[in-house]
């Protein structure tokens, strides 16, 4: 099997999460716990490999991060054909706005997803920080002010606001900007290695996913069906614990931690090396530690679906998507699709 051969092929994506210090409290996630600095340097990030085409800067909160100016600057020299976004809580908003300047200084097509999981009091019964929602939509529409066009509402679904994903999607068109979502999972190290059982109600959970789904489809934008098919993968996962297609975690994706592990996804604890230990990123990836954590991908049993190894699928797996989507767009008219899309497609 070609995954399970040591590669030479370099990845495309990535998570960089910065530092897991939180100022916010999620019922999701034990991050906060957290107490460890970061110890990855700015030159350690320089060995990270130009291949890359999409970069998320997470934590943690990254604008906690006192060198986090200078992280995206090196990312962006290092790997200068990649899209860079930065996921925050954006509670602290004139830091964010201030950190945001600066790096739009040298990068104006910096991306930011606030992450936001109701609306009313429900976001602030998730992430425990008063007025949570108000100050996420004060730091929103600084960003907007400023110029920032790449810039997103991300939803995670976790079993309290199951019924708020529609809310939370209706509040980012209203406000003009992009939405992504996810659904709450497990890790046994990342999340301060929390463990989720999704517990709201099934007919909740269905009704959400479908009425995102059916707008997305209905949308005049190529991308948006592309999203109604990922979203479909959530619906699919929170439902069924069905994984729609295979990712290529540790071939096209990889997690990078604050300490320098290199992981396939924050879902898989296999260690592939330590950038901070590498003398390259090619020996990292080609090493017998990333060998062998790629045995364990390819042996994984536990269904996860992520945007961000679900992005390289989803190419890698265009027919399929394609045909997905014409099916789905011919049912949302009432029409029969055609006889040869049910074959190309189960999900």
């Amino acid at each position: 099997m070609a995954l399970l051969r040591r590669t030479t092929n370099l990845p495309t994506d990535c998570v960089i999460a910065v530092t897991y210090l939180c100022n916010s409290r999620c019922t999701m996630c034990d991050f906060w716990k957290e107490t460890r600095k970061p110890t990855v340097t700015l030159e350690d990030y320089r060995k990270l490999p130009k291949t890359l085409r999409d970069i998320n800067v997470s934590g943690g909160e990254p604008f906690l991060h006192p060198q986090i100016v200078e992280i995206v600057r090196v990312l962006h020299e290092t790997c200068p054909r990649a899209r860079i976004t930065i996921s925050t809580n954006a509670f602290l908003t004139d830091l964010v706005l201030k950190r945001v300047r600066a790096i739009r200084e040298f990068l104006p097509s910096i991306g930011i997803r606030i992450s936001i999981d109701g609306v009313g009091d429900m976001h602030e019964r998730i992430r425990r920080i008063p007025q949570a929602l108000e100050k996420d939509l004060a730091t929103l529409r600084g960003l907007k002010s400023m110029g920032v066009r790449d810039l997103g509402i991300a939803y995670t679904m976790s079993e309290e606001n199951a019924e708020h994903l529609t809310k939370v999607y209706d509040l980012a068109r209203a406000e003009g900007v992009d939405f992504t979502s996810a659904v709450a999972q497990s890790s046994d190290f990342y999340f301060g290695g929390k463990q989720i059982e999704q517990r709201a109600s099934a007919d909740a959970i269905a009704d959400a996913f479908d009425t995102v789904i059916r707008r997305q489809l209905h949308s005049w934008h190529p991308k948006q069906w592309v999203r109604a098919f990922f979203t479909n993968g959530l619906k699919r996962l929170a439902l069924d614990g069905v994984q729609v297609l295979p990712t290529r975690a540790g071939t096209d994706f990889f997690f990078l931690d604050p300490f320098g592990n290199v992981y396939p996804s924050v879902v898989h604890p296999s260690i592939m090396g330590s950038i901070t230990k590498a003398p390259s990123f090619i020996a990292l990836w080609t090493s017998e530690a990333a060998t062998a954590a790629r045995r364990v991908v390819a042996h994984w049993k536990r269904p996860y679906w992520m945007v961000c190894t679900a992005r390289t699928t989803i190419r890698r797996h265009a027919l399929h998507v394609i045909a997905w989507i014409i099916r789905e767009k011919f049912r949302t008219l009432g029409v029969r699709p055609p006889t040869c899309v049910p074959s190309l497609v189960s999900t």
